[in-house]
């Protein structure tokens, strides 16, 4: 069965070459490569075409168009053939057996939908090393109970993807791969995490990015009307800080925390307040927003 690999990519400069090289030293290649710039103002383009100009991985197929992340996985999935699809942003890097990993229980078990590996965080900068005292050093992503794969390291079958109408373009930024796995989960798609599929990512390298980070988060999963207890809690303690000192932390890294909070707290109200609406034909259900598409294999499984 034929798998493809998908990605997009942003403003990553230098760091396009650590990760073709990640690429390249994969134990199994993709029959197909597709690569989305998202509109690339420092010559990621080139410099895609460079890294992976030699070996015997396949040459990828480069769009460019100016978009957000979910539209760069639509248009990247539409010009690929295969029935199933892998994903791994730039910016990640993949362990040598990833692919193999990341595929083989989709091709063991005709019933599997979605699977999801273990996202390893790397720390190089000071600060990085200081914010991993505070964060989790592996990512699971299981959200509520669910399984819930991160763009960054996850593959699907096709039909899955259409079954939920695709990404959701309509959010501004982030959130897409959120909404798309609660949609998968809420229609009943079987999903199932490989903790062999190992990608290592790096956490931002300053304290203004990171903020950046938790604000752009917050906006989209506002967007798509993810109303978590992790949001409901940041915004209580934004509004009330003393009610940091009853955490199990007390007083450690109290402003930070605060900080992180407050960035969560207030990207979520932007996001509510300001951010984009869902289109004609998306509805609450449950708990999430199904598209049209989504809502119509939904009603399938309840009659």
């Amino acid at each position: 069965m034929k798998v493809a690999l998908i990605a997009t990519v942003f403003n990553e400069g230098e760091d396009i070459f650590r990760w073709a090289e990640a690429l390249r030293k994969q134990t199994r290649h993709p029959d197909e490569f597709v690569i989305v710039d998202g509109g690339s103002t420092d010559g990621t383009p080139e410099r895609l075409k460079q890294a992976f100009n030699h070996g015997d991985f396949p040459a990828p197929k480069i769009i460019v168009e100016k978009c957000n992340i979910a539209r760069g996985h639509n248009i990247a999935i539409q010009n690929t053939t295969a029935e199933i699809i892998a994903a791994s942003d730039a910016g990640s890097f993949p362990a040598p057996d990833w692919l193999v990993e990341i595929t083989q229980p989709l091709l063991a078990d005709p019933a599997l939908d979605v699977t999801g590996g273990l996202n390893v965080t790397q720390e190089v900068t000071p600060f990085q090393k200081y914010l991993m005292q505070l964060e989790p050093r592996e990512e699971t992503g299981v959200v509520g109970g669910g399984v819930h794969p991160s763009s960054r390291n996850t593959a699907f079958r096709r039909a899955a993807f259409a079954a939920v109408g695709g990404y959701p373009e309509w959010l501004t930024l982030a959130g897409e791969d959120a909404l798309f796995t609660h949609e998968l989960n809420l229609i009943g798609k079987k999903c199932m995490y490989n903790s062999r599929a190992v990608v290592r990512w790096s956490l931002r390298e300053t304290a203004a990015a990171y903020y950046r980070l938790l604000y752009r988060n917050a906006y989209g999963a506002a967007e798509a009307q993810m109303f978590w207890p992790y949001f409901r809690q940041r915004l209580i303690i934004s509004l009330c800080p003393p009610l940091l000192l009853l955490s199990r932390h007390r007083f450690k890294h109290l402003k930070f925390r605060y900080l992180k909070n407050f960035s969560s707290a207030r990207g979520w109200l932007a996001g509510k307040i300001s951010g984009h609406r869902p289109p004609p034909g998306w509805r609450r259900v449950d708990g999430v927003l199904l598209s049209p598409e989504a809502l119509k294999n939904f009603c399938k499984n309840e009659h």
